[in-house]
């Protein structure tokens, strides 16, 4: 019985070390620490993005939503190996919008990404960085620095800039929403002079459905009162719409 024992205990040392001699040998030895997540978007293009371990599907982190050339916020969590070697890969599932230009978009687009995880800077596992880069490649850092640390060893230095083109397209949309604004006041100071009763009902109609508090003082769509209401408020209206007009062309990229 005596030696039963022995030769048990001597086997299972045997499987232990070759395990753990196995395991020493991988992309994934040492132990895992669990660190926050990043996106950032240096392209043009709103993305979202999900991490995924190849080597354990259940270590997951991401989803995060980040619009053209703008940083996320902190996602948690992600474990990577304390210690970086080589073949530490993760796949990044990325959804993309394309911009048409004129504030609509396309439907999202799928792509993977298997990406090695570049040698840790600073020798030890930190912050996950997912960066889409204006062509649409995806890249990863770890790091505890951001973009803009002097220090920073990503590829790309500094937070995301966005170029001309994307900017003047920006402010197109803002200057084309202003103007119309500006336009709907007008037009409707020009047709309260004009109005036919049956179109002025119906404006009433709808202040009593959605503000009916605004006009309880008055008697109704033929009240000479709720007519000065109106041009007031079209007064103000068109006042703050011009002047948000303004401000916009003033801002021309």
């Amino acid at each position: 019985m005596k030696n039963y024992k022995v030769l048990f205990s001597a086997l299972l040392l045997f499987l232990f070390g070759c395990a753990s001699r196995v395991e020493s040998g991988s992309p994934r030895s040492g132990d895992l620490v669990s660190v926050s997540i990043h996106g950032v978007n240096h392209s043009g293009d709103t993305f979202q993005f999900s991490v995924i371990d190849p080597r354990d599907t259940s270590n997951t982190g991401g989803g995060e939503l980040i619009g053209p050339y703008e940083a996320g916020g902190i996602v948690c969590c992600f474990k990577l190996p304390s210690k970086w070697a080589p073949g530490t890969t993760v796949e990044i599932q990325s959804k993309h919008w394309l911009s048409t230009g004129d504030g609509k978009e396309t439907s999202g687009i799928y792509t993977k990404h298997m990406v090695e995880v570049p040698p840790y800077a600073s020798g030890q596992a930190g912050e996950l960085w997912v960066l889409r880069m204006a062509d649409g490649k995806i890249d990863v850092v770890s790091s505890d620095l951001q973009p803009n640390h002097p220090q920073w060893p990503g590829k790309i230095k500094g937070w995301p800039v966005a170029s001309r083109e994307f900017m003047l397209k920006r402010w197109e949309l803002y200057r084309h929403s202003a103007q119309d604004d500006v336009d709907n006041y007008r037009d409707s100071l020009s047709d309260l002079q004009t109005k036919a009763k049956k179109d002025l009902r119906e404006v009433w109609e709808l202040h009593k459905k959605y503000s009916r508090e605004e006009v309880s003082g008055f008697s109704g769509p033929e009240d000479p009162a709720y007519s000065a209401y109106l041009k007031k408020r079209y007064v103000e209206g068109l006042r703050r719409s011009e002047l948000k007009l303004e401000q916009i062309l003033r801002a021309k990229p």
